[in-house]
């Protein structure tokens, strides 16, 4: 599993653990930059 991935899972126990709003932010902002990246990346790069 990559670093990345541990990280996301690791706010998402974090969450669910109640560590408040503050890291479910953070997980919605990862979320989406990994969202975007992939978009361009099958657009070519847009």
């Amino acid at each position: 599993m990559s670093l990345i991935a541990q990280d996301l899972l690791e706010l998402k126990r974090l969450a669910q653990g109640g560590a408040g709003s503050l890291t479910l932010h953070l997980l919605r902002e990862l979320a989406a930059n990994l969202i975007a990246a992939g978009v361009a990346d099958l657009r070519g790069g847009c």
